[in-house]
This record gives structure tokens, C-alpha cells and sequence, in this order.
């Protein structure tokens, strides 16, 4: 086997956090690329290292591509990520997946990630995901070589977590994106709610991903030729808090929305959607808005790359504020108005800057951008200032810093680079699910050392 010096990443850099661990660990099993991580979520309180949730996706994706791991215990701060070269067969995916029959008779590729704590299954799932969706499994035994089965993907752990996103998030704004560039119609059904707030408790879904037959993603479009705002043609509200909240949330939004966006002279209102679910806790109050906004350029010819006729804005919060048992009335409904007005405003800011994707999307993004065949594009929005969208000169609005994390971990490991406009040129994944890292990585050498100087340290070798 051609040896080949680890890529070293500093767990420290920019954000510092768990999504710098997830995307590398991710991005070294679907390239081999052996990895050393320092100093793991070295920006965070306590000391940092490997939570449960990290643990459990390194566990998983070593096992699914046969590595070699040093450091996967709780609360370590060093790893070494040595894809194919643990004991067993070299790149065993179907270790990680099980044939099975599920209830209804149909045949799928189980897998199975149990967290062991609340920890986020959100978190795990972006480690993994895009693993599962860029490596081609091998066919079934009664499937021709063009065919596979579905995979029937269970997440144990916490659903709604503070600091991660939401079983709703993931089902009603990631995935449904993800669909709309060109991945598969995948679909979630809630088991279980998992919470890190009122006591932890342990949840889980899962997520059925239909059988492909190559996983080549091309390149995509979230964005338009221009920045005049498109009004919203539908607001989803989710709202999980105890019942006796309900009736005055439907009361405090409802009213509120249709002040801040009220409906064009002549014209319908925006058509609003509430879905309140009981949460059987006191301090367990989560509220997610969601708002379906059109594409003026949808029917347009312009020789671009499509852009989806649609897409999704959306703004959440996991109240962890504290709730007074004494005056508990009091308290949710001061607490109610308070997540009604937060979560619009952010929603409110989003869509008036012009973005396709809302702050949390747009650094979820960048993986598959970097993955994808050919230049993807991603309308972060504008700042503004005031100015309004059709201003000359507008700045695209500044990523965040889990945007400049991810771009950081792709550009380190794959060579590619977010540039801060939304835009960034992918590796591309032939239909056989395999791309030519080797000769990547060498020409990514190759350009490294012509911009060094001489003498000095190169952090990645590839014979």
C-alpha cells in the first residue's frame, strides 16, 4: 500500500469546534486520506475534546471504512484517522451496513449510529451523511450490478439539542434542500424526542435514503440573476412547548406576521401553517419558522445552470432561558413572546438580505458543494444597510465563522475553496462513486510547494 503522510489539522482553528472534526473525519473516509486532528475543540469551554456525538460518528465511519483510530475515547483531544488500514478487509463498507427485512417486507441496508447520551443526533448525522451518500454500496444478492438497496439509517440520541439542529430542522429544511440540488428524496420518521433540556432524554429517528444508481452530484444553483425580494408563498410554524402554551402562540404570531409582511395591495395574505405539539415539560419550548419563498428566474432560459423553483428560509430557537415554576404562567408566556419576536426578526433579516439559505444552511452546504461536479453556487444574501437589495455595489453578507470552518477543512483536504460570495468548485464523483484523490492530492502538492518558499514545511505528502 503507497504510503502516504498524514494530513495535520489544528482543532483549534477558526470556530474550533466539533464541526471541524465531524467534516474532516468525514471527508478522510470517503478519500483515504490518513489524519492526524490536535487539540480537538480546542475553543470550547471545559477543555474541549470528543463528545459522545463525535465519538459515535468516528466509531461509526471507522468502521464503515475499515480504519485504523487512535484516540476515540471519551474526551480525547488528539485522533489519527487511518482509513483502510485496520484489521479486515481494506474499505469493507458493508461493515458499517446490514441486509435486513423490515416490517413492511422491504429489503433495505440497515445502519445504525446510538449516541449513548443526548448528545446530537443532528451533529452525527453531518458527519455521516455525506459519507453514505458519495459511496457507491455493493450490490444486494438478488440485484442486478445497476442496483442497490435503500438505506433504513437509525439516529439514537438527542433530536432537539441546544447548539445543533433539530429533528425539525433536518426534515424540513435540510433535506428537503439537499433534494433540491440534486440528491436523493430522502424521508425521516420521528421514533422518539430526545432533549437537552428539562433532563436529558434519549431519542431517535430515521432516515430512509432511496437506492441509487451512481453518486454523482452535479454542480448546483441556489441563487439568481437578480435581488429584487420575492414575497413568501407559505410560513410553517412548529412549535413544541407544553399544550397550555399553544393557543398563545397561535394568538401572538399569526397576528405579528401578518404586520410584518402584510399582503400586497389587492392580493391574499401569506398562507400560515402552525403545528403545535405537546412537549409533556415545562422547560421544553421550541419554536421553528420556515418560509417558502418563490424563484422569479425559475421559467427563465438563461443558459445557467437551474436553480430550484423554490427554496427555504428558516429560523429556530431552543428556549433555555430560565422558566420560574413559582409564576409559571408568567414565565411561558413571557417566554412565548419573547421566541415569537426572536425567531421572526432573524427569519424577517434573512429574507430581506436577499439569501437563499439562512445562516445555519449555508455552512451545512459547503461539503456538498465541495463534492459536487463543477462550480456550485449559494446566494448568502447582501448587506444591505439600508440600502435596499437593487443598491449597486452591495457586499455579500460576511459567512460565519462554522461557514469559515468548513470552507477551511475543504480547502485543507481537498484543495477547493468556499469563496465568500457562496461559490466554490467541487472534486466531482464519477458514476461509479469514485474520483482520482491520488492525482488530486498530488497536483494539490504540486501547487502547495510552488507557493512555498524554499525551506519550508509542507504539511502534506503524497508518493
Amino acid at each position: 500500500m503507497p504510503k502516504i503522510k498524514h494530513l495535520h489539522l489544528d482543532g483549534r482553528t477558526l470556530e474550533g469546534g466539533g464541526q471541524l472534526l465531524c467534516l474532516a473525519i468525514c471527508i478522510s473516509a470517503l478519500t483515504t486520506l490518513p489524519l492526524k486532528i490536535n487539540d480537538i475543540r480546542g475553543n470550547r469551554a471545559g477543555g474541549g475534546g470528543l463528545k459522545a456525538q463525535h465519538l459515535a460518528s468516528v466509531d461509526w465511519l471507522a468502521q464503515a471504512c475499515n480504519a485504523n483510530v487512535e484516540g476515540s475515547v471519551k474526551g480525547s483531544r488528539k485522533l489519527v484517522f487511518e482509513p483502510g488500514r485496520g484489521k479486515g478487509r481494506a474499505c469493507d463498507v458493508s461493515a458499517s451496513f446490514k441486509k435486513m427485512t423490515l416490517a413492511d417486507g422491504r429489503r433495505v441496508w440497515e445502519a445504525r449510529i446510538d449516541i449513548g447520551t443526548a448528545g446530537s443526533t443532528g451533529l452525527a448525522l453531518q458527519a455521516v451523511l455525506p459519507f453514505i451518500l458519495f459511496t457507491k454500496l455493493p450490490p444486494s444478492g438478488s440485484a442486478t450490478e445497476e442496483e442497490t438497496l435503500p438505506i433504513h439509517l437509525t439516529l439514537s440520541g438527542g433530536t432537539n439539542v441546544s447548539g445543533s439542529p433539530s429533528y425539525e430542522y433536518i426534515s424540513q429544511v435540510l433535506l428537503p434542500t439537499l433534494y433540491a440540488i440534486g440528491l436523493p428524496d430522502m424521508k425521516t420518521t420521528l421514533l422518539k424526542r430526545g432533549w437537552s433540556q428539562g433532563g436529558t432524554s434519549i431519542g431517535s429517528f430515521t432516515l430512509e435514503i432511496p437506492a441509487r444508481k451512481d453518486v454523482m452530484l452535479p454542480a448546483f444553483r441556489l441563487t439568481s440573476t437578480h435581488r429584487q425580494l420575492c414575497i413568501p408563498t407559505h410560513l410553517r410554524a412548529t412549535f413544541i412547548a407544553p399544550s397550555s402554551c399553544h393557543e398563545q402562540l397561535k394568538s401572538t404570531l399569526v397576528p405579528f406576521i401578518r404586520t410584518a409582511w402584510p399582503a400586497p395591495a389587492g392580493g391574499s395574505p401569506i398562507p400560515i401553517t402552525i403545528a403545535c405539539e405537546d412537549s409533556k415539560h415545562d422547560k421544553r419550548l421550541y419554536l421553528l419558522l420556515v418560509a417558502t419563498v418563490p424563484n422569479r428566474d425559475y421559467d427563465k432560459n438563461d443558459g445557467a445552470l437551474s436553480a430550484p423553483k423554490e427554496y427555504l428560509l428558516a429560523s429556530d430557537w431552543l428556549y433555555e432561558r430560565k422558566i420560574d415554576r413559582v409564576n409559571l404562567g408568567q414565565s411561558h408566556e413571557e417566554a412565548v413572546a419573547a421566541m415569537v419576536h426572536a425567531v421572526f426578526a432573524r427569519l424577517d433579516a434573512e429574507w430581506k438580505s436577499g439569501a437563499w439559505v439562512d445562516e445555519h444552511l449555508r455552512d451545512q452546504l459547503i461539503i456538498f458543494q465541495a463534492l459536487a461536479q463543477g462550480k456550485s453556487e449559494v446566494c448568502p444574501g447582501w448587506e444591505v444597510n439600508g440600502l435596499g437589495l437593487e443598491a449597486v455595489g452591495l457586499e455579500a453578507r460576511q459567512p460565519s465563522l462554522h461557514a469559515e470552518t468548513a470552507g477551511w477543512v475543504v480547502e485543507q483536504m481537498l484543495g477547493v475553496r468556499a469563496d465568500g460570495g457562496g461559490g466554490c468548485e467541487g472534486v466531482g464523483i464519477n458514476v461509479e462513486g469514485q474520483v482520482d484523490w491520488r492525482q488530486l492530492l498530488r497536483r494539490r502538492e504540486r501547487e502547495r510547494a510552488a507557493q512555498e518558499p524554499e525551506g519550508g514545511v509542507r504539511n502534506l505528502a503524497v508518493r
